[in-house]
């Protein structure tokens, strides 16, 4: 299991959108043997709509076979991140700015950091 995570680490560092796709697989079994039950029943539906990007939208999947299904902050190699990781880094930079607090209780508010959180938290970072 712990190999499998590791591939699953080296694909996303990489932009290996095979390499990404081949973990998936052997990561279903754990979850499986886990009763991770979410995991269980949604990793495969995600794992067969991967596989099938070929055929269905062929420019996209073209895109991922790039590496463009991660996050290049840098221009490093092995310095790609999940999406979701990246996320979650831009809105550390907003809330440690005090920025966020309190967002999610006025929709507007919410918004309104949605659409401009990213150009926010670069500023911020600048």
């Amino acid at each position: 299991m712990e190999l499998a995570i590791l591939l699953l680490i080296r694909s996303f560092r990489k932009g290996n959108f095979s390499l990404y796709c081949q973990s998936l697989a052997e990561l279903i079994l754990y979850f499986f043997a886990n009763n991770n039950t979410n995991y269980a029943r949604w990793l495969p539906i995600h794992l067969r709509d991967m596989v099938t990007l070929k055929e269905k939208h062929p420019k996209l999947a073209q895109e991922f076979e790039s590496g463009k299904f991660v996050v290049h902050k840098s221009s490093r190699e092995f310095s790609g991140m999940a999406i979701d990781q990246a996320h979650e880094q831009a809105n550390a930079v907003i809330k440690g700015d005090g920025g966020a607090i309190g967002v999610t209780e006025d929709p507007a508010a919410l918004r309104r950091w949605m659409v401009a959180g990213p150009q926010v938290s670069h500023l911020v970072v600048q």
